[in-house]
């Protein structure tokens, strides 16, 4: 709009100026009207054209004087001129009400651009923030889908190895299938094997049932005649090793074969007693610290090898290890004794023991022999709690000592 009012400026001014000029020679009224005019119109022109134009304007609207001598002009010629400067000046104000026309209509359109600028800076800032928003989800969804990358590659490895198992299950069950079929044919096989044997074997049992019958009789029939028999056989044989007992005089029968057998039964629990006897004296008076102690030694023996009754038994089902049950039994009976004779001889021996430990010239040299109260406090801070613990270790180690002595000396008998 002001480059279209610049591009007029020239021509209204070239006007105006004629006007200015004809003014003067009429009314101080026209003259502002005029003037009026002129700042309507330059106050719409560029600031550098209206700065200059206004200078010469003012310049061309100052009042003349008149020259000397000289008088004013004819009024006939001045009439014609102010009439066209009306027409001009209604001209010109046509022109202005139309450039105030289009100047309104671009003020408006401007203030609707200035709307339509601001509606489109905030659809701006709208759509900047709905993008950072959209940008964020678009971070959040990508990190999604790495993770739902990541949870696929793992489902797809487990998919994998399911597979896999899936293919070896699959082989080893056609494998099973195959050894099925084999194991239901050796089972079809093994089943009429046993239904063979089973008629055989029950045909072996009826035989042997015959068998057993007839051999029952005829041991029924030769009973009579052999257990009598064996009897005295047995009861000969006894006599040869204990003729005080097992007269020549007496018929054996059932019923003191039967006595016999519960004598020897009574026998063989005294004898369990003795054994037992046997293994806690000698742990009892074993020396555990001393390592070549001899009582410990048997002990140990005795513990890690089978006992007294392990041994008749064994005897007794199956006649091995006579050698060991004879050499077991010997041996608890020794140990009895000497247990028995040793300890007699500890008793026996106790009295010297005592009488040397308590006799002062036996205590040391810190003790003088001249003095009564010297050998009263010691016996009384000193002797009296060592001397009995004393007595009772050598009586010990006595003990052992004789009781070993004494089973050497009994084992050697025959």
């Amino acid at each position: 709009m002001a480059t279209q009012l610049t591009s007029l400026a020239p021509e209204r001014l070239a006007l105006l100026g004629r006007a200015a000029v004809e003014s003067c020679r009429y009314a101080a009224e026209e003259r502002e009207s005029l003037s009026s005019t002129l700042k309507d119109v330059t106050a719409r022109i560029a600031d550098a054209e209206r700065s200059a134009t206004t200078k010469e304007v003012e310049a061309l609207l100052a009042p003349r004087r008149p020259e000397a001598g000289g008088s004013p002009a004819p009024a006939a010629a001045g009439g014609s001129a102010a009439g066209e400067v009306l027409r001009q000046k209604a001209g010109l104000e046509l022109q202005l009400a139309s450039v105030a026309d289009k100047l309104r209509t671009a003020e408006s359109a401007y203030a609707r651009e200035q709307a339509e600028h601001r509606q489109a800076v905030e659809s701006l800032s709208l759509q900047q923030r709905k993008l950072k928003e959209l940008q964020e989800e678009r971070g959040r969804l990508l990190e999604n889908v790495s993770e739902l990358e990541s949870q696929l590659r793992l489902q797809i490895a487990e998919t994998e190895q399911a597979q896999l198992r899936y293919e070896k299950l699959k082989s080893s069950r056609q494998t099973m299938s195959a050894q099925s079929t084999e194991m239901t044919e050796k089972l079809n096989a093994l089943q009429a094997d046993n239904e063979r044997l089973r008629a055989e074997l029950e045909a072996a049992r009826k035989q042997r049932d015959v068998q057993v019958s007839e051999a029952q009789a005829e041991v029924q029939a030769a009973q009579a005649d052999t257990a009598d028999a064996v009897i005295a056989a047995l009861w000969s044989r006894m006599r040869g090793e204990l003729p005080n007992v097992f007269t020549e005089t007496h018929i054996p029968t059932r019923e003191s074969l039967e006595r016999l057998c519960e004598a020897i039964v009574e026998f063989v629990k005294a004898m369990a007693v003795i054994e037992a006897h046997v293994v806690q004296c000698l742990k009892d008076l074993r020396q555990v610290g001393d390592e070549n102690d001899k009582l410990n030694r048997f002990y140990i023996l005795f513990k890690r090898n089978p006992g007294l009754m392990d041994c008749l038994r064994d005897y007794v089902a199956t006649g091995r290890g006579k050698a060991n049950f004879y050499n077991l039994v010997r041996a608890h009976q020794v140990w009895a004794r000497a247990f028995a004779t040793g300890l007699y001889k500890v008793i026996v021996r106790l009295p010297n023991v005592v009488a040397d430990e308590l006799n002062p010239r036996n205590w040391g040299g810190e003790v003088r022999l001249d003095k009564e109260a010297s050998i009263g406090k010691y016996f009384k801070e000193t002797a009296q709690r060592a001397v009995p613990e004393k007595i009772g270790t050598l009586a010990r180690k006595q003990a052992g000592d004789l009781v070993h002595q004494d089973y050497n000396d009994l084992i050697r008998v025959r």
